[in-house]
């Protein structure tokens, strides 16, 4: 009995989701370290924007790429970074869309910002 073939055509049903899982794992890993970098990137725009660098913000944002959203309610600022990420694996792409969104925030009182000025 030959177990070469059989060998060979086991190796050949389970290649795809192997080489699915791969794509979709470096993926997701992508966009975990995508997230990380938004949120180092928020740090930045937060401390630029408590110093009152309007300016400097807004070409760091336009450098990284990044979409910004400010709101102000009462003594709050809220900002908000988004940033689209590209899936090319093809189930996580069904999952999440060709582009997911990433989108990180953070409320700042302006009480703080009246010290630094």
């Amino acid at each position: 009995m030959n177990n070469k073939g059989q060998a060979l055509v086991e190796f050949i049903l389970i290649l795809p989701v192997i080489l699915v899982s791969v794509v979709i794992l470096t993926d997701l890993g992508s966009i975990f370290v995508q997230k990380i970098n938004l949120n180092n990137s928020m740090a930045t725009v937060v401390e630029l924007y408590q110093n009152n660098e309007k300016e400097e913000m807004l070409a760091y944002v336009a450098k990284e790429n990044l979409k910004y959203e400010e709101k102000e309610v009462n003594d709050m600022v809220e900002i908000t970074l988004k940033k689209n990420i590209k899936v090319s694996a093809p189930i996580l792409s069904n999952v999440l869309g060709k582009d997911y969104m990433a989108k990180t925030s953070q409320t700042i009182y302006k009480g703080d910002l009246d010290e630094t000025q």
